[in-house]
């Protein structure tokens, strides 16, 4: 099973894939200067730094761990980082495992990464950190309402189906 085949399921057979690959080095530790733009998004807006790793391991997406997530009896996730990467996690960082398609990718689209960010805060939040997210950091974003912005994509919506329609 891929690291990515349960979000919020079962943590061990989560952490067993990512040992073994780490194991396999088949992850890599990213420069924060080379963040992708969804780690970069995600520390940005986290109380704690955020340590970025690729793999090249079929991950079907990006997951965020602590760094205090034991991998083996007595081993947390930055221990095994340390020693077989050669990596300084700093004590209490979010680890984000990214898949190298996602974290080279040329373009994203602004819905995509918000989507994949939104997944990875509530997966940090379900798991007892909801304290590590900055609201503050949100302070600046002007929140508009959600219903005169949805009346017009129904409207643009309806618009494509009649033109469809019309074309068929």
């Amino acid at each position: 099973m891929a690291l990515g085949g349960k979000i919020l399921g079962d943590r061990t057979v989560q952490n067993d894939t990512l040992l073994e690959q780490i194991w396999g080095e088949a992850v890599e530790y990213c420069a924060p200067a080379d963040m992708s733009p969804l780690a970069k998004l995600l520390s940005a807006l986290l109380t704690v730094p955020t340590v970025a790793l690729v793999t090249h391991a079929g991950m079907a997406r990006a997951h965020a761990l602590m760094e205090d997530t034991e991998l083996l009896p007595g081993a947390s996730l930055g221990d095994v980082l340390a020693e077989e990467l050669g990596v300084d996690i700093p004590h209490d960082a979010v680890v984000l495992i990214e898949p190298v398609e996602s974290a080279e990718a040329e373009a994203l689209s602004g819905s995509d990464l918000g989507q994949e960010l939104g997944r990875l805060l509530m997966e940090l939040a379900s798991t007892g950190h909801s304290t590590l997210i900055r609201m503050d950091a949100l302070a600046g974003v002007e929140v508009r309402p959600v219903v005169r912005d949805f009346s017009r994509a129904a409207t643009e919506i309806d618009r494509r189906s009649y033109q469809d329609e019309m074309r068929a």
